[in-house]
């Protein structure tokens, strides 16, 4: 299974979610990126690769996001990743949270 599949599984529940940019027209939304690291080498060869994940919590100023931020953290570590760690990067256009964590796999086991 690949990591968007992965990451978008487990984040549906909580609020719509897309990989990159959301397009929709919900108040509070969720993004997520990552990139990849190659890891323990052996022979000159990475075994496995490390994500570091970045989820992404949009929603309006005023907004209580308490649960969400809950479930989100609760999610990604059902799903494999490490405990994240969340900043707070708000603004005065609204509440805008980011959730950084991390979770390896075999090389090229994300791929499909």
């Amino acid at each position: 299974m690949t990591l968007n599949r992965v990451l978008t599984a487990a984040l549906a529940p909580i609020a719509p979610v897309e990989a990159d940019t959301y397009e929709g027209r919900r108040a509070a939304y969720l993004t997520f990126g990552y990139h990849t690291i190659p890891a323990d080498y052996a022979d000159d060869e990475p075994g496995n690769e490390v994500a570091l994940v970045h989820v992404h919590l949009f929603a309006p100023a005023g907004m209580d996001t308490q649960q969400k931020r809950r479930q989100i953290a609760a999610a990604l570590r059902a799903a494999g990743m490490t405990a994240p760690r969340c900043v707070n990067a708000s603004d005065k256009q609204g509440q805008h949270f980011v959730f950084e964590c991390e979770t390896a796999q075999g090389v090229g086991l994300w791929d499909g």
